[in-house]
């Protein structure tokens, strides 16, 4: 008799922990709803939020960029203005390293222009290889302008 007794009162109280444990109510539901939403919300928020931060940067980036590329191109023209070599060949090599010299800066630029915003990696990655051209193009130039004050 104790058995049907015992096993009663376990299935009875498997069924209101069953019944308890089920919340199958509308208010929850939406509850749960709304705070998805919300999240849903606050998410795009910050990837708006990140998006505008990024071109922020990138602007600011290439316009600092630009200035250095249109110095570039001054120091140039000063340098091509000023060979100071006698020797016919030697002042038509140094023409030939200057018209290099330009031709590169121009690719940068162009290289600048084209680029189009992509993820934060690809523009970290191109930012950093972008900045070893711009530093070995600057380190150029100022060699040269070494050699032109040497002769």
């Amino acid at each position: 008799m104790k058995t049907p007794n015992i096993r009663n009162i376990a299935l009875a109280t498997l069924a209101t922990l069953a019944l308890i444990s089920c919340n199958n109510s509308p208010k929850a539901k939406e509850e749960n709803l709304n705070e998805a939403k919300d999240a849903v919300v606050d998410a795009n928020d910050d990837l708006t939020e990140a998006r505008l931060d990024s071109i922020s940067d990138f602007n600011k980036y290439k316009e600092s960029i630009e200035k250095k590329l249109t110095e570039n191109e001054t120091v140039i023209a000063d340098l091509k203005s000023k060979n100071n070599s006698k020797n016919k060949s030697t002042q038509a090599l140094y023409l030939q390293q200057l018209n290099k010299l330009e031709l590169k800066n121009a690719e940068l630029k162009s290289k600048l222009e084209n680029y189009k915003q992509g993820p934060e990696q690809k523009w970290e990655l191109f930012k950093v290889d972008f900045n070893k051209d711009m530093d070995d193009l600057g380190k150029s130039i100022s060699n040269m302008a070494e050699r032109n004050m040497k002769k």
